[in-house]
């Protein structure tokens, strides 16, 4: 491990002392010691952290800041890591509102997202949406009309088989049940 420059040292004080210090600092001064520092600090400061500096250690750190919540989440590029941020954030956070703040780039995580919340189809890129996940879906508490019409726009074969011509509905202690 390298010794930090004098420089380095008292950009580290300043962000302690000032939790705006960090977001001002030019980038070039915002080196990975800085950033880590900061992010330790405060969770937020992940938004300021330069791409170049950006690695696991930084983005774990962000996650056990003492204020992280679930909008320091788009800032975090690994998705084991959002992982863990979701898995964290999860008990006060509604799942839609956690995975609107991540990239959905795997089916795992699709499948996750769906299964906490069918609201989260929403979210999921086209590419990875398939007949699978909508029935992955469908077995969502919070499954009902408005995503059974965003399914069926998607996949017009899933639409709930409707009744022929001879067919009368019964009711049958508020269900309709065909004949």
């Amino acid at each position: 491990m390298r010794e930090l420059t004098d420089r380095e040292s008292y950009d580290i004080q300043k962000v302690l002392e000032d939790k705006d210090y960090f977001s001002s600092l030019p980038e070039r001064h915002r080196t990975a010691a800085v950033s880590l520092a900061a992010v330790f600090d405060s969770g937020y400061n992940l938004e300021y952290v330069p791409e170049a500096a950006i690695n696991r250690d930084i983005c774990r750190m962000a996650l056990q800041s003492k204020n992280a919540d679930c909008t320091i989440l788009p800032y975090i590029p690994f998705s084991d890591i959002q992982r863990k941020g979701i898995e964290k954030f999860a008990g006060d956070t509604p799942a839609f509102v956690l995975y609107s703040f991540v990239d959905i780039k795997d089916v795992q995580m699709a499948q996750e997202a769906v299964k906490a919340d069918a609201y989260c189809l929403q979210l999921v890129p086209d590419k990875m949406l398939t007949k699978e996940l909508c029935h992955e879906a469908h077995n969502s508490p919070n499954f009902d009309e408005k995503m059974m019409k965003f399914v069926t726009e998607r996949f017009a074969e899933l639409k709930p088989k409707e009744m022929t011509k001879g067919e009368k509905p019964m009711q049958h202690n508020g269900t309709k049940i065909k004949f």
